[in-house]
């Protein structure tokens, strides 16, 4: 905007006008960015979708900056997408096992990819000690790319308490969950 004298007046300085100023911003229209990132926010926190770790997403919680853990093993960790089940698992099973998880992929990918790198499957928890529960796609509630959690504890009747993020839309959110082994379900540890 210019404002330009229309007389031959140099007595600019003390001027009223007889009318109100109004500030206006012509910029280009970015709200297709906004639904773009809510797109995105909502495509990378789908539970057990695992987009990779190490990336910053628009609209979408990162990962704490205080997390002390030696530089090798944070890159093990940031391997998994912050806020994931994946993400989570791997975490949660270092901290009680020592071990990390060593592939990549969504959550009903774990299941094939551990015996490749020389973990133990089976329908059952470890009876020896912690393992992941690994759920395909839709299994007892799970989404389209499934869910992993780890095995906290196994009851008498058979069922598995286990800890969880991201479980049914929670996305980074701490969970516990009771779930049953049957069709869908694999465990998976790292050798005793």
């Amino acid at each position: 905007m210019a404002l330009m004298p229309v007389d031959n007046s140099n007595d600019h300085a003390n001027s009223n006008f007889s009318f109100t100023f109004h500030i206006a911003s012509v910029r280009k229209n970015d709200t297709v960015l906004i639904t773009a990132q809510a797109a995105t926010a909502t495509a990378v926190t789908v539970d057990g979708y695992d987009p990779g770790g190490g990336h910053i997403y628009a609209g979408v919680k990162a990962a704490p900056a205080n997390i002390h853990l030696p530089v090798a093993d944070y890159g093990r960790l940031s391997q998994f997408f912050y806020g994931q089940c994946t993400y989570w698992a791997n975490m949660r099973y270092h901290q009680i096992t020592g071990h990390w998880i060593p592939w990549l992929g969504n959550a009903y990918q774990w299941a094939y990819q551990a015996p490749a790198y020389g973990w133990t499957i089976s329908d059952t928890p470890n009876p020896q000690g912690k393992s992941i529960m690994v759920f395909s796609p839709y299994a007892q509630g799970a989404g389209s790319y499934g869910h992993v959690a780890v095995v906290e504890s196994v009851n008498a009747d058979g069922s598995v308490l286990t800890s969880n993020w991201n479980w049914n839309g929670d996305w980074a959110t701490f969970s516990l969950r009771t779930f049953y082994p049957g069709r869908g379900i694999s465990f998976i540890w790292y050798p005793n």
